[in-house]
């Protein structure tokens, strides 16, 4: 009977061992949502702990169960397991009958009546494969409430999944993903990349892929221009991968060979040719502009020479469009390296609209002037824009002699200075976009920040891809929350740390006393 009495005095003990081990074990579940070996040892541990506990005192187990507070606590027991009882039903049939509510002021989570018309004509099983590794994970969050929305209001049509890119490759390089955060749009056995998942970018991608035709772009050859098939850092094998996982048909053209720019072509892409283009060549790219076409044309700065001969496609960008290419080097002190021009400032273009917190790198870059236009038929716009450290440097024979950086204010011209431009002419339609440099989308630049974005997406916009359906535009609330006075701050915490807390304590100690006073 002694050794049972000093048996007895664990009993607490094994109880509360077996309660710390189910709150541990309830805590590792709720984080991790695994029922691994950790939380099968927990539960043993926590069984073992209460089993013990009875082992040891079984007296007391008994006397609990037929006492007056077993009774209550049966009571209350039952209440419980009915309250209980009723919120599953309510959640069984929440769950089956799922049905959302755009809160927000401006409806950012509720589809547009042009998307719900697409969801509606939806003729096979779309699969949007979200590619985010743990690193994006917020950005992974942001976009589930639009992707939840596609999938609610596609009768079925419609699911998405999100992958990790890194442990799964063979998805990643089946899709051709290339960025972290972007999106495959997959219908049937056709897919589509989207770089920016927006509603806007999944929809148009919807569209295409359901209406498919062909899109192809040419690259200019003939004059030394960059080559899409070469796999050096020189190369631009990297920009043609992005193009073609976005459906893209890449091929090439010489204008010495065959004058006429296809009737196929979306746009026509100039990549830093060696030697200017002829007279002819020019024409015969006025003449494919003139019909409704895209150019995109990527030079460099040059060094300068004997010659005075002016060169026909810079001509031509100056004369119709008012893009001067600038005879300068770009010099930046707020990069790291000041001859690459570092830009986190755009203007207000379809090409830049979501690429507000990407910078980009410009190794060796000249400057545009934006130049103003008799003919009102021509808008331009500035695309990339440096700082006020950086300036245009014109003595490119000192900086090549004595790779001397000084800063001559008659000479050069101070930033903010212009890298990228666009213009467009409403009366053909046609498109150009305009960079003082072209190292930025070779392969050795190319995944560097936003360096391949802004030039897909300025190929997206010179072939008239970028908007294939008009989304009613939804306008963001701007609000402001404005800090609380430091009276404010006081009362709040008046109020919530001493006198509600200090309230219940107070009413605790009234009850005990009077308690304590009857007895």
């Amino acid at each position: 009977m002694e050794m049972r009495a000093d048996l007895r005095r664990f009993a607490p003990l094994a109880y509360a061992a077996g309660l710390v081990a189910m709150a541990g074990t309830a805590a590792w579940w709720i984080v991790g949502r695994q029922f691994d070996l950790y939380v099968r040892v927990g539960l043993a541990l926590s069984i073992l702990g209460v089993a013990a506990g009875v082992l040891l005192d079984p007296d007391r187990v008994r006397r609990a169960l037929v006492g007056r507070q077993m009774r209550y606590g049966s009571n209350a027991f039952l209440v419980s397991l009915a309250v209980f009882g009723i919120l599953a039903v309510v959640n069984y049939v929440a769950f089956q009958s799922p049905t959302q509510w755009d809160l927000t002021e401006d409806k950012q989570y509720t589809l547009t009546p042009e998307t719900l018309l697409t969801l509606e004509g939806l003729a096979q099983p779309v699969v949007l494969k979200g590619f985010y590794t743990p690193d994006r994970a917020s950005s992974r969050d942001e976009v589930r409430p639009l992707l939840d929305a596609y999938q609610s209001r596609s009768d079925g049509m419609l699911t998405y999944e999100f992958v990790d890119p890194i442990e799964n490759p063979v998805a990643r390089d089946q899709y051709r993903i290339m960025t972290d955060g972007s999106m495959a749009v997959v219908v049937g056995e056709a897919s589509e990349v989207v770089s920016f998942p927006s509603e806007e970018e999944i929809t148009g991608a919807l569209i295409r892929l359901a209406n498919p035709e062909k899109r192809k772009i040419y690259f200019l050859v003939g004059e030394g221009e960059r080559d899409t098939g070469a796999a050096d850092d020189q190369g631009y094998t990297y920009l043609k991968s992005a193009l073609e996982s976005k459906n893209y048909e890449i091929a090439t053209i010489s204008l010495l060979l065959d004058p006429d720019v296809p009737d196929d072509a979306v746009a026509v892409v100039v990549a830093a040719p060696t030697s200017p283009l002829s007279e002819d060549e020019v024409k015969s790219l006025g003449e494919y502009l003139a019909g409704g076409g895209g150019l995109i044309v990527l030079d460099d700065p040059t060094a300068p020479t004997d010659e005075d001969k002016p060169d026909p496609l810079r001509v031509y960008l100056e004369t119709k469009w008012g893009l001067r290419l600038e005879e300068n080097l770009v010099v930046d002190f707020a990069s790291t390296v000041p001859l690459a021009g570092l830009s986190t400032s755009y203007g207000d273009h379809p090409i830049t609209a979501r690429m507000r917190n990407l910078g980009s790198i410009y190794p060796s870059s000249r400057s545009i002037e934006v130049m103003t236009l008799d003919d009102p038929s021509i808008t331009q716009t500035s695309l990339v824009l440096t700082g006020d450290r950086s300036w245009g440097e014109t003595d490119l024979a000192a900086l090549q002699d004595r790779n001397e950086l000084n800063f001559d204010a008659e000479a050069d011209k101070k930033g903010p200075l212009v890298l990228a431009a666009a213009a467009t002419d409403s009366t053909s339609s046609s498109r150009v976009v305009v960079f003082g440099d072209s190292d930025f989308a070779a392969n050795g630049y190319f995944f560097q920040i936003g360096n391949g974005d802004i030039l897909v997406n300025s190929l997206d916009w010179a072939s008239g891809q970028e908007n294939l359906i008009s989304l009613t535009p939804k306008t963001s609330t701007q609000r402001f929350v404005s800090p609380p006075s430091t009276q404010t701050t006081g009362l709040i915490f008046l109020l919530t740390i001493i006198l509600m807390p200090g309230g219940v304590v107070g009413l605790g100690l009234l009850t005990w006393w009077g308690r304590r006073q009857r007895v």
